[in-house]
């Protein structure tokens, strides 16, 4: 199984890489990985290779990490890609003894399609973390204007949604690891199928330390700072599928500001598609839990079964059911 690592930068997608990496995930070998810096002295967790091929790719289309490229669709499958194929058929080679490895580059967030025609069924690890938070540790590089980082934060998650395919991906959130990390960590890899210890996991855990988080901005900072409503509309639908670990992690007050920071009366069609698939894949990755729980105590089937319901009872699943309602409506019209 491959497994990709995306995100945007500054969103701990080092730090959630090295954990996932102690935990049984191959990323490849120490030497083939970018050294620590300055700026990240804990290190990158990235392999060399496979990010010099996404800046290869974003350059090629007359862009650059913190200038996306204007992509049109197929572009992936354009000739003058073929150019780095070999490369890449090699590089991919060289992990084929793994049985569970991938690759870390928040870049992955925008080249997704290029690597979806190796790798079809390839798993989604989506990193997330407040934009304001992200917007501040960018100033801390020399990118000051909050405009510039918000965009460049909505560019990257909107393509990173647009190319993913529903129960290929899970959304796992920067603040979540500060709450609870052993949970936090269990949770992704019990979706990635990788089986660890409680050692290995606890022992992984103590990567996490408060010199990983410089900021802590809360949702009030965000919406204060004049973050756009797209910006706004986006983080919480990617705060849904971030899992009860960050919710609890947030006090009442802030919980009930991410839910109502934008209304679902002020979204566009648009919006309530990437909600309907955000949440149809939480609902498969439910269903799949439940088929799966033979091995499981009757305890842990009651929960998963009650964590199902609520989905179904939830404000969000009934929205859905009008939309659908609305559009067979418009359909036979």
């Amino acid at each position: 199984m491959v497994v990709l690592i995306s995100g945007m930068h500054r969103s701990g997608t080092s730090m959630i890489a090295r954990l996932l990496h102690q935990c049984g995930v191959y990323l490849g070998e120490q030497n083939d990985l970018i050294p620590p810096a300055d700026d990240n002295p804990e290190g990158f967790w990235e392999h060399a290779q496979f990010r010099e091929l996404n800046e290869e790719i974003l350059e090629t289309f007359g862009g650059n990490w913190d200038f996306p490229p204007v992509l049109e669709a197929g572009w992936e499958k354009k000739d003058y890609l073929n150019l780095i194929r070999p490369r890449v058929v090699g590089l991919i080679n060289q992990f084929s003894g793994q049985r569970i490895w991938g690759w870390k580059d928040p870049r992955n967030s925008l080249t997704l399609p290029y690597w979806k025609m190796f790798f079809p069924k390839i798993k989604v690890v989506i990193c997330l973390r407040n934009p304001h938070d992200v917007y501040l540790s960018l100033e801390r590089r020399g990118y000051s204007s909050s405009s510039f980082s918000y965009n460049l934060w909505l560019t990257y998650y909107n393509r990173l949604v647009a190319a993913l395919d529903a129960g290929t991906f899970i959304v796992t959130h920067f603040e979540s690891y500060f709450y609870n990390p052993k949970a936090e960590v269990s949770r992704v890899l019990n979706f990635l199928g990788v089986e660890c210890s409680n050692e290995v996991i606890e022992q992984a855990c103590l990567v996490v330390s408060p010199g990983l988080r410089n900021n802590h901005s809360s949702v009030s900072d965000l919406v204060a700072s004049g973050a756009s409503i797209d910006l706004l509309r986006m983080y919480k639908n990617l705060c849904r599928q971030a899992g009860e670990i960050f919710y609890l992690s947030l006090t009442d007050e802030e919980r009930e500001l991410l839910e109502n920071v934008v209304s679902d009366k002020d979204l566009t069609i648009t919006d309530y598609q990437n909600v309907i698939r955000l949440l149809r894949d939480e609902l498969a990755q439910k269903i799949n839990q439940i088929n799966s729980l033979a091995e499981l105590s009757q305890n842990e089937i009651v929960r998963l079964k009650n964590e199902l319901n609520n989905i179904y009872k939830s404000r969000s699943w009934k929205l859905v059911q009008k939309l659908q309602t609305i559009k067979a409506f418009f359909v036979r019209g």
